[in-house]
C-alpha cells in the first residue's frame, strides 16, 4: 500500500491525505501504530483530542520513512492551521524509534524556537498562533510541542455540541436598516467590491483593482480601503447637498472602476473641504482575506502580505501592527457611537448564506450551523454556528495540505504556474494551489500541452502566459504588470469549460471538485460541523456549466457533501434581492459586500 502510494505520486498525481488517512487507519492492528494529540486551545481549560495511524515498518526505506514523515507533519499542521492553539502535547509509544524520531523533531520542525521572518515551511503557521495568543491571551507562553508517552495518555471528554440553532438571530439582523448609513466592503486578492446602502437602500457600488502582493508596506493595504470609505462618504455628502455638477461628475467617475487612485483622491479631496460632521456613517462592514479576531487582523502570512514579509528595510512585526488597526484607522469616517466591524472572508461568506437562508422558505440548514468557503484568488473558509456565534479560530484551510503525492509539479519553484508550492510557506499540495485561480492556471499548463496544444497555444497567444528565466530554469507565470491578467485568464477557462464540449476542459473543473471534496473531508474530521452542506461563493462557482462539473468531481470523493452556489436562489433579503436585480453587478460578486452590510448591523 505505502508504495503504491509512492509510486502514484512519482508519476504526478495526486495521493489525497484522506485517502492514505483511511487506508493507514484500516491496516491490521499489528501493523499500525496510532498517534495521539491533545491541543489546548485558546480558551482554557478547552481541549481536544486528535488520534491518526501510521504503519509499523521494521526496516523502512528512506523514501517510505520521507512520506509518513510528510503524512504526520501534514495532520498536524492542518490541525493548527484550522484550529490554533496554546500546545499541543503528542502522545506515542516511545519503543518504536522511527515513530519517536518522527514526532521527537517537531519542535524543530516548525520552527518553534525561531523568531517570525526566521520561521519557514511548518513554521509559518505558528507565527499566526503566537499573534493570536498575542492578541488574545496578554502574557500567554508562545505556543509549543510536548512529547510523551503513550502511558501517560490522560482521558479527553469528546466534545460536546449542545449550541441551539437560532433562526430569529439571523432573521434580525437586517432590521433597522431603514434608519442608518452602512458601508459594507469585500477585500480580495484582485480587487475590492465596496457598497453604500443609506436608509435601507443600495446608493451605489465600488469595484478597485490592485495587486497587493506587490505591496511593500501595510500602508498600501489600509489606504486604499481608506479611500473608497472616503469616496462613498463623499458620494452621501453630493447627493445629500445637491453640489454642483462638476464635483457630482468627478465623484461618479471616481466610482468608475477604471478611476487612478490619484483621480479619487483629488474628487474626495474637493468634498472634505466641506464635508465637516455633516455626513455620519452608522456603520463598517469588512471582509479580509486573514485571520481576524475581535476585529483585528492577525494572521500575517497571507500571499496578500508576502510583498511586505520580504521587504528587509522594514521591522515587518512592528508594520504589520497598521494593518493589525485597520479597524482604529476606519473609525475615523463614522459617528462617535458608530461601529466598524471586521471578520475573515471565508466567515463572511458563512454569515452571508447563513441571512439569506433565514429568509428563505426553508430555513432548516441553519440548524446545523453554516460553512462556506469562497473560491477566487485563493480559498477562504467560514463557519457560523447556529447560533451566530464565530469560532475564534485560524480556519486557515487554503494552507491544508491534501495532497502528498503529485511529486513532478512539487519540483518548481511556488511561483511557476505548474506548481503545487505554497506562495507563502513553499510547503507542497496545499489548497491555495489546488481550489482557486491558481489550480485553475496549473491545470491549464498540466493538460493543454499534450492534450489540447492548440489551446495552449491560445493562452500565449493571448499573452495570458509567459515565460521568464530563474537562475537559468525557465518559468510560466500570468503578468500582473502594466495589466493584471489574471482575471481574463480565469474568464477565458470558465469560458473554454461552457464551449469546449471536450474531456480535457471538463477533467480540469472535476479535480477542482475532488480538490474540494478532499477539504471537505479534512475540515469534517477536525472541526466536526454538523452540516455536510458547503455554501461556494466567487469567481470559479459563477457559471452554471463550470459549478456542476465541480459537483462531478467532488461526488467521486464524497457523495455526503452538498455544494450550493451563491447566487442560485440565496438572494431572499431587501438588499439580496435588489442586488439580484442590477443590470451591472450580481450577487455571486457582491454578495459578501452585502452580507458585510448586515454584520456591520449586528
Amino acid at each position: 500500500m505505502l508504495k503504491n502510494f509512492i509510486n502514484k505520486a512519482k508519476n504526478g498525481d495526486p495521493v489525497y491525505i484522506s485517502k492514505v488517512y483511511e487506508q493507514f487507519n484500516n491496516l491490521p492492528e499489528q501493523e499500525r501504530c496510532t498517534i495521539f494529540c491533545i491541543l489546548e486551545l485558546l480558551a482554557k481549560d478547552n481541549r481536544r483530542l486528535f488520534k491518526f495511524d501510521i504503519p509499523l515498518l521494521s526496516s523502512p526505506t528512506d523514501e517510505e520513512m520521507d512520506f509518513i514523515k510528510s503524512y504526520v507533519h501534514a495532520q498536524i499542521y492542518n490541525i493548527l492551521s484550522s484550529l490554533g492553539g496554546r500546545m499541543m502535547t503528542i502522545y506515542i509509544d516511545k519503543s518504536e524509534k522511527h515513530i519517536f524520531g518522527i514526532v521527537s523533531n517537531l519542535n524543530k520542525v516548525f520552527c518553534i524556537n525561531k523568531d517570525g521572518l526566521e520561521r519557514k515551511g511548518y513554521g509559518r503557521c505558528i507565527n499566526v498562533l503566537d499573534r493570536m495568543l498575542e492578541t488574545l491571551c496578554l502574557g500567554e507562553q508562545k505556543f509549543k510541542f510536548v512529547i510523551e508517552d503513550i502511558s501517560k495518555l490522560p482521558a479527553v471528554e469528546e466534545e460536546k455540541n449542545n449550541i441551539l440553532p437560532s433562526i430569529d438571530y439571523f432573521k434580525k439582523v437586517p432590521l433597522g436598516l431603514n434608519k442608518k448609513i452602512v458601508i459594507g466592503i469585500d477585500v480580495g486578492g484582485t480587487d475590492i467590491k465596496a457598497i453604500l446602502v443609506n436608509k435601507g437602500k443600495i446608493q451605489c457600488f465600488k469595484e478597485y483593482d490592485w495587486f497587493p502582493t506587490n505591496f511593500k508596506l501595510s500602508k498600501q493595504l489600509v489606504d486604499p480601503i481608506c479611500l473608497i470609505v472616503r469616496l462613498l462618504r463623499a458620494k452621501l455628502f453630493v447627493d445629500e447637498y445637491h453640489y454642483n455638477k462638476e464635483l457630482k461628475d468627478n465623484i461618479e467617475k471616481a466610482l468608475d472602476k477604471s478611476a487612478s487612485d490619484d483621480f479619487m483622491e483629488n474628487a474626495v479631496n474637493e468634498i472634505e473641504k466641506m464635508i465637516e460632521d455633516n455626513i455620519e456613517i452608522d456603520s463598517i462592514g469588512l471582509a479580509f482575506p486573514d485571520v481576524v479576531v475581535r476585529n483585528k487582523i492577525v494572521g500575517g502570512e497571507a500571499y496578500k502580505t508576502r510583498g511586505i514579509r520580504n521587504n528587509k528595510e522594514i521591522n515587518y512585526e512592528k508594520d504589520f501592527k497598521q494593518l493589525t488597526n485597520l479597524d482604529n484607522e476606519l473609525e475615523k469616517y463614522i459617528k462617535k457611537d458608530g461601529v466598524v466591524k471586521i471578520i475573515n472572508d471565508g466567515l463572511m461568506a458563512a454569515f452571508t448564506a447563513a441571512v439569506e437562508i433565514a429568509f428563505s422558505v426553508s430555513s432548516d440548514e441553519i440548524e446545523k450551523g453554516i460553512f462556506a468557503h469562497t473560491l477566487g484568488t485563493e480559498l477562504g473558509t467560514g463557519w457560523i454556528m447556529s447560533d451566530g456565534k464565530i469560532p475564534e479560530i485560524p480556519l486557515e484551510a487554503y494552507n491544508f495540505i491534501i495532497d502528498l503525492g503529485s511529486y513532478i509539479e512539487k519540483k518548481y519553484e511556488p511561483d511557476d504556474l505548474r506548481s503545487i508550492n505554497n506562495f507563502n510557506t513553499g510547503l507542497p499540495g496545499t489548497l491555495q494551489k489546488y481550489c482557486s485561480q491558481s489550480g485553475i492556471f496549473r491545470l491549464a499548463l498540466k493538460y493543454f500541452p499534450e492534450e489540447r496544444p492548440d489551446l495552449f497555444k491560445k493562452l500565449i497567444e493571448k499573452g495570458f502566459i509567459l515565460e521568464r528565466s530563474v537562475n537559468g530554469v525557465k518559468v510560466f507565470y500570468v503578468p500582473t504588470e502594466p495589466k493584471d491578467l489574471r482575471k481574463p485568464f480565469l474568464e477565458f477557462m470558465i469560458t473554454l469549460a461552457e464551449t469546449e464540449n471536450d474531456e480535457t476542459n471538463k477533467k480540469i473543473w472535476r479535480e477542482l471538485g475532488e480538490f474540494l471534496a478532499v477539504a471537505g473531508l479534512e475540515t469534517k474530521k477536525i472541526l466536526n460541523p454538523k452540516t455536510n452542506i458547503r455554501f461556494l461563493f466567487g469567481r470559479l462557482v459563477k457559471s452554471k456549466t463550470c459549478f456542476n462539473l465541480i459537483c462531478e468531481g467532488a461526488e467521486r470523493i464524497s457523495k455526503n457533501l452538498k455544494f450550493i452556489a451563491a447566487g442560485t436562489g440565496i438572494a431572499n433579503t431587501i438588499l439580496m434581492k435588489e442586488l439580484e436585480k442590477n443590470e451591472h453587478y450580481t450577487v455571486a460578486q457582491f454578495a459578501q459586500a452585502i452580507g458585510a452590510v448586515y454584520f456591520a448591523n449586528n
